[in-house]
């Protein structure tokens, strides 16, 4: 009676609790289920009891999942693997559970005992979903500017070093917002905000997704466009300035015109490292501004000797 009082208590003391607690067995049989008891973050997972995985899961996922059943028998310590389900890879009559794709980790740990003769194991099953869009959410803020969603200084260098040591043919645009502290200084630094989103969406717009677009700082972006021409390059510039000159945007009602300049260079099979280059289309940039502006200059390298 003591044995029968005591199982009640732990049984109903494991059915508590929030996260699902799975006993399979080696072929891949749902022996027990316990907990999972949140239907924010599961799906009721008793039904399962007494299903085969295959039953249940996709046959590729199915299989996946009976392998990592193996491979902590064969291990025969815990093994922690993530995975991800969704009403696609999963078939349960009703789904109460969370909706879309769901990122779960499992602590499975082999059982000593084997069950009805064949080895078994205990998983704890964790919905990780909110921690991974953490994570990514962190990740992207490690390489993203916040205020326009483009990549920023550190991410643009990288990928310009890893161009140059893999020997791409590789053009740098330079671009500047004209007058941009008038902007600020007569419209706010709100405006301000608003006209750099707003010249960010054009580059992405003309250059495409492909295209690694970076703002630098301040009024300042430059993007990296690859294996391209000097003249496919210009006429994309030149696109890019008379999108800016021709685009109708206001802020609070008041319209705000604004021009931006624009400084090309190509790489060449001397320049070995992206501060060089971005010298380079610096040099551009400022040979626009010098000739009055709202213009696009390529970078010519001096004569030599």
């Amino acid at each position: 009676m003591h044995e029968e009082y005591r199982d009640d208590i732990l049984s109903s003391v494991m059915n508590t609790i929030a996260d699902p607690i799975m006993v399979i067995d080696e072929e891949g049989r749902y022996i027990e289920v316990f907990g999972g008891t949140d239907r924010s973050l599961y799906d009721d997972g008793r039904p399962l009891k007494g299903k085969m995985v295959s039953e249940v899961l996709t046959k590729e996922f199915g299989q996946f999942f009976v392998s990592q059943i193996r491979h902590t028998l064969a291990l025969g310590t815990l093994n922690v693997f993530d995975y991800r389900l969704d009403t696609q890879t999963v078939n349960l009559p009703v789904f109460e559970g969370p909706g879309g794709t769901q990122w779960f980790e499992a602590r499975m740990y082999p059982l000593e005992q084997p069950i009805e003769g064949k080895r078994a194991v205990v998983a704890m099953i964790i919905n990780i979903s909110e921690r991974r869009a953490l994570h990514r959410r962190l990740h992207e803020l490690s390489y993203k500017d916040p205020l326009t969603g483009l990549y920023n200084r550190r991410y643009f260098l990288e990928r310009v070093n890893v161009h140059l040591l893999e020997k791409n043919l590789i053009h740098l645009m330079f671009c500047d917002i004209d007058h941009f502290k008038t902007i600020n200084d007569q419209s706010g630094h709100l405006a301000g905000d608003d006209v750099i989103r707003e010249f960010a969406a054009i580059l992405q717009s003309v250059l495409g997704d492909t295209t690694t677009i970076c703002r630098l700082g301040g009024d300042e972006f430059i993007a990296a466009l690859v294996n391209t021409t000097d003249e496919h390059v210009l006429d994309l510039a030149e696109k890019v300035r008379k999108t800016v000159e021709n685009h109708p945007f206001s802020y609070q009602g008041t319209p705000i015109r604004f021009t931006v300049s624009i400084g090309i260079a190509p790489v060449d099979d001397e320049i070995l490292d992206s501060a060089t280059l971005i010298g380079h289309a610096d040099k551009a940039l400022y040979a626009a501004k010098e000739a009055g502006r709202n213009c696009v200059r390529l970078y010519n390298n001096p004569p030599k000797g």
